[in-house]
């Protein structure tokens, strides 16, 4: 398992639980609830995710996706998260593992994006350090063309991977 790449991601396995807030020209803020799993699938170089989200104060289920998280061949701390979410849309993102003073970045861009015609950008920021993730959520509509923040979260690690 020390030859695959995913083994640099080891900060994100396990499972982190937290809150986030929402917020987009079009929309009414809200707030949310999450739980956000990573797994390191060792027979092949890929780490599985999946990502609950409910709105508070109900706990009303908001959000569902998953995916998967894999190296980009031939290029040193590039990746490649894909999921397929519950409304349908498929993305596939491209980003960058950048490790400074005890922090990891992954800065993930829009590569593709497909099934939801009123999204034309998105870009996702996770920050990790030691037992907390943060991250930021930006895209662009067709209403709202201007890449502007969407979602901001912050989770605590609360289960790590056996």
């Amino acid at each position: 398992m020390d030859n695959l790449k995913t083994t640099k991601l080891h900060f994100l396995l396990g499972e982190w639980h937290g809150n986030g807030k929402g917020q987009f020209p079009t929309i009414s803020s809200f707030e949310y609830t999450e739980i956000l799993t990573f797994k390191m699938d060792g027979a092949n170089d890929l780490i599985y995710y999946e990502q609950r989200t409910w709105l508070k104060p109900n706990h009303t289920p908001s959000h569902w996706e998953s995916g998967f998280i894999k190296p980009v061949e031939g290029k040193e701390n590039v990746f490649e998260i894909s999921n397929a979410q519950d409304s349908g849309r498929v993305e596939v993102l491209i980003g960058e593992l950048v490790t400074e003073h005890g922090k990891h970045i992954l800065h993930f861009k829009m590569k593709l994006l497909q099934n939801d015609p009123r999204v034309i950008s998105s870009e996702r920021i996770f920050t990790i350090s030691n037992q907390n993730l943060s991250y930021i959520k930006k895209m662009a509509t067709q209403n709202t063309p201007d890449h502007q923040q969407h979602l901001e979260a912050e989770l605590i690690k609360v289960l790590k991977q056996q």
